[in-house]
């Protein structure tokens, strides 16, 4: 009898990264419109509070063909403040990821600290050991390990976690 019920058992869910990464598109030909409609996916899919979402709008986004990168940010200390994303890899992922290092650049000394010692408290979360086993860019600094982590698992990270991510939560 036992072997019997352990048939009709309801099995537990098999554990997914939230956000998986996208394909690169290289027939991608963005327009203003196009990446207006992956801005509102990123907003919807990542939970953005309509209370930030005015901000990241106002962000200098500029589409650069054959970028180094799938993106990249310079911080308002430099000559411009803005985001750089390749047309080949404009997609909701991956500016979620750049969102996350300009709410990254908010966090002060101390927070990075704090947000360091945090994720050693949650590095047992499910996710976040899912995450590590599958990521290693993740593991190249402290910057995009918070990217990362924000990029691939969104609202579904560790509560703890949350309060590093400025103008995301």
């Amino acid at each position: 009898m036992c072997w019997l019920s352990n048939l009709f058992k309801p099995k537990p869910p098999i554990l997914t990264i939230p956000h998986p990464e996208e394909s690169r598109n290289f027939q991608s030909n963005i327009d203003d419109l196009s990446f207006f409609l992956i801005l509102e996916e990123w907003f919807g899919k990542w939970k953005v509070p309509l209370s930030y979402q005015y901000f990241w709008r106002a962000r200098p986004i500029v589409i650069v063909p054959g970028l180094a990168y799938q993106g990249a940010n310079y911080p308002a200390l430099t000559w411009t403040d803005r985001t750089e994303i390749d047309p080949t890899w404009a997609n909701p992922g991956v500016l979620a990821h750049e969102m996350a290092h300009v709410s990254y650049s908010f966090l002060t000394i101390t927070d990075v600290a704090q947000f360091n010692i945090t994720y050693q408290e949650v590095k047992s979360d499910a996710l976040v050991k899912l995450l590590e086993s599958q990521n290693q860019y993740m593991k190249t600094n402290t910057t995009e390990l918070h990217a990362e982590i924000y990029r691939y698992l969104g609202e579904k990270m560790p509560d703890k976690l949350k309060a590093f991510y400025p103008k995301l939560f």
